[in-house]
């Protein structure tokens, strides 16, 4: 056992100056004035085995071989063994009066066991207490100890003290399960039971219970980041990294205050133990952004099927197996964030060491007690306990903690940075709206020869698709629909670029149109931006004139639809590919009804959840309707990239006229 913090020392030391020193019973005899804590030491007799007839204070031991508290029972000489065993002291009368200082006539036991444990003492054959497991059908708890009275005497007026004992079958037993056996007035024997309480909250629980608490802030941290950020779940595997934690932190708080008996503890810590490394190893995978994620997802299966060897009752398997886990998992966490650090990933780094050293942290006591038996290292580095004031606490509360600090510290840099960053890209989004109200026009020219109608559905806020329809003085309309590469603002930057080039061309000729935007495309042109434009994009452009004939060029682009049948152009190749191309012109004639689609490639690259595109025989089903319609239907397939439909209807009687003299002539 440990030794008490400072402030307990004093405490005993205050106590102590306050009455006779304390006193131990040698030989099975007691001083006859008890002042203070008597400490029954032993000889005790012992015996393995259990048997009802051995609390009866007639039963002959004498046989029995005798044993001394607080020395391990190899020490002494006897072996190793499991199940139950029995204590008997046998107290004269006239050993155990109360002295001139004693508070009152009565005496009581304190009684303390070793570890898990379980006690039921009995006095002259009577059963005076028990520890919390010590039942009908015993169940392994951590015991802590417990007092009970001497208040009967046998018929030859001494005291037969026998203390029955057991642990699970299966554990071997090297050390006495009767650690300390004390006696003393109740006031006396109160106030060593208080200071035991206490020294067992120091010394066991309040470090863990700190830390668990430390860790469940942190999983609700994480969890108000997660709601702030949703595109950034690491935070919600931060979460329940940390409250895997906390919860396993607890239920080892509630066992070690007896709340919890060891079969349930057992179980429940497997579990908690490889979800803890699963859920870590997710969060890892997450915040480092490593791409294969296959060798994890198995990793992950196979720790959260190991407790079953346990239970099926391989406890040997698990125990190789669990070994290999762990240093499986402290292998991949680093390697994960060694290599997100050689990628400049600078949180990674600063994780690497903590994250180790919490990986490890069971691992370092083993190592150090184990170099410490060899004589590597002093001996003072084996155990080593940290105290905080009256507060013990082992390497793993430490390291725990040094971890936890690092984690926070990491996590909100990478808030802030990622907050910065969204900020500024909210900022551009804002910029690329106001240039998209430059690409899209929210009104469309009309007059008496055509009906316009368009719709536009950006995928992302801001797209790359543009479209124009200009009117001419003539009568014509010049339309022209366009699809930058790329994404976001610097698409929606380089498409106007070229609706400025578009605005500030001389020529309505078609063609033309096409070879002055692949020079701006190219950078040859006379616009400031064009260093800035991206390295392609597909155009249309048609002028369509009030009698009905209507002139094309295409440039990559996908052909319009003429009342639900596609018109038949060369492609041409992209605008910003080759300098100097000369794109082919063709000219159709459109008779009075006639529907004219033109639209992007949103509406065919359309994708539903299923991997099935939408294609060009479903656009070209649709391709009679208005272009709200096609839009919208192509949006709920499922919308994969901007979306752009331009619908003209000719109303020109010019065209109907044109049309009839063409059916006379033929």
């Amino acid at each position: 056992m440990a030794a008490a913090p400072a402030a307990l020392v004093a405490a005993d030391q205050a106590t102590a100056a306050q009455r006779p020193q304390e006193s131990t019973a040698k030989d099975g005899v007691a001083p006859a004035g008890i002042h203070g804590i008597l400490q029954l030491d032993g000889p005790w007799r012992f015996q393995m085995g259990d048997n009802p007839q051995w609390a009866d204070a007639g039963f002959d031991d004498s046989s029995w071989p005798t044993v001394t508290l607080g020395k391990t029972l190899t020490e002494q000489g006897i072996e190793p063994y499991s199940g139950y065993a029995w204590y008997r002291l046998r107290l004269k009368p006239q050993q155990l009066q109360p002295g001139s200082s004693a508070r009152g006539p009565s005496l009581e036991l304190l009684v303390t066991s070793y570890n898990m444990g379980q006690l039921a003492v009995y006095v002259n054959g009577v059963e005076a207490g028990h520890s919390r497991g010590m039942t009908d059908k015993p169940v392994m708890y951590q015991s802590p100890p417990f007092v009970v009275k001497l208040s009967r005497e046998g018929p030859d007026g001494t005291t037969l003290v026998a203390i029955r004992s057991w642990t699970g079958f299966g554990i071997p037993i090297s050390h006495s399960l009767l650690d300390k056996v004390e006696l003393g007035s109740p006031e006396d024997v109160a106030d060593r039971l208080d200071l035991a309480v206490a020294r067992h909250w120091d010394q066991h629980v309040i470090a863990g219970m700190i830390v668990s608490f430390l860790f469940l802030c942190v999983a609700a941290l994480a969890t108000i980041l997660y709601l702030s950020q949703r595109n950034h779940s690491e935070y919600l595997w931060l979460g329940l990294m940390c409250l895997s934690v906390a919860v396993t932190g607890s239920v080892e708080l509630a066992y070690g205050l007896a709340l919890l008996p060891f079969p349930v503890f057992e179980v429940v810590h497997l579990w908690t133990g490889r979800i803890f490394m699963a859920v870590t190893l997710e969060f890892v995978l997450r915040f480092t952004g490593y791409g294969n994620r296959t060798i994890i997802r198995t990793v992950q299966v196979c720790f959260l099927l190991l407790p079953v060897a346990s239970l099926l009752g391989f406890e040997q398997t698990y125990a190789y197996l669990s070994m290999s886990a762990e240093v499986t998992f402290c292998t991949m966490v680093c390697v994960l964030l060694y290599r997100a650090w050689r990628r400049g990933f600078r949180e990674a780094g600063v994780m690497l060491v903590p994250f180790f050293m919490a990986a490890t942290a069971d691992s370092i006591d083993t190592i150090l007690d184990y170099a410490a038996g060899r004589h590597w290292l002093p001996d003072r580095f084996a155990s080593h306990l940290f105290h905080f004031g009256p507060i013990e606490s082992g390497m793993g509360p430490v390291v725990y903690t040094v971890f936890l600090a690092s984690l926070i510290a990491v996590i909100l840099y990478r808030f802030l940075r990622v907050s910065q960053e969204e900020q500024r890209t909210s900022a551009e989004i804002a910029a690329a709206r106001s240039v998209q109200s430059l690409l899209i026009p929210t009104q469309l020219p009309s007059n008496k020869h055509f009906m316009l109608e368009s719709a536009y559905l950006p995928v992302n806020g801001v797209g790359g698709d543009f479209f124009q329809v200009l009117p001419l003085a003539d009568g014509s309309m010049l339309i022209v629909v366009g699809d930058v590469s790329g994404k976001g603002l610097q698409a929606a930057m380089n498409a106007s670029t070229l609706v400025g080039a578009l605005r500030n061309e001389l020529s309505h000729d078609p063609a033309t149109v096409l070879d002055h935007l692949n020079h701006v495309m190219l950078g040859t042109g006379a616009t400031p931006n064009a260093e800035a434009v991206a390295s392609f994009a597909t155009c249309l452009c048609a002028r369509v004139y009030p009698d009905g004939s209507i002139a094309i060029a295409n440039a990559g682009h996908l052909s319009p639809y003429r009342d639900g049948r596609e018109m038949e152009l060369s492609p041409g190749l992209p605008l910003g590919v080759i300098a100097g191309i000369q794109y082919e012109q063709a000219t159709f004639q459109l008779t009075r009804g006639d529907r004219l689609v033109f639209l992007s490639d949103g509406v065919v690259e359309a994708t539903n959840a299923q991997g099935e595109l939408f294609g060009f025989e479903r656009t070209q089903q649709v391709s009679h309707e208005p272009a709200n319609y096609i839009a919208q239907i192509a949006q709920r397939f499922g919308q994969n990239d901007d979306i752009t439909v331009i619908s003209l209807y000719v109303a020109s009687t010019a065209a109907r006229v044109v049309n009839h003299e063409a059916v006379l002539s033929n």
